[in-house]
């Protein structure tokens, strides 16, 4: 009797552990974008919260920016006199710094584990 009920609880417990799990655990968005006069070469998203550092490497030097707002389609993106939204459906980029605007085609990759 206790065989018959057990295994039934057993597989329930093993399913409800696997589903408990967080099915992404790290997540690592990259934008390759190779602009020289907005010294930008790439963009890496690590931490995709709001108030999350994103490392952006250009030519010149690397910065860190502060993620402003985030959801689904978008990532705004604010650096020194620097603001981007990132598209994360298509990969583009739109950049303003001061009076100069740019809007980016770039390489998306996403790695998740």
């Amino acid at each position: 009797m206790i065989y018959r009920i057990g295994k039934p609880v057993i597989w329930f417990v093993i399913a409800f552990g696997l589903a408990a799990c967080p099915a992404e655990r790290f997540r690592h968005e990259k934008y390759v974008c190779k602009s020289v006069s907005f010294d930008l070469e790439s963009i890496i998203v690590n931490d995709t919260d709001i108030g999350g550092e994103v490392k952006i490497i250009g030519y010149g030097n690397d910065r860190t920016a502060i993620i402003k707002a985030i959801n689904d389609d978008h990532i705004e993106i604010e650096a020194n006199r620097m603001r981007l939204k990132l598209d994360r459906n298509d990969g583009t980029v739109e950049i303003i710094r001061g009076s100069r605007y740019a809007r980016l085609a770039c390489k998306r990759s996403i790695f998740t584990m």
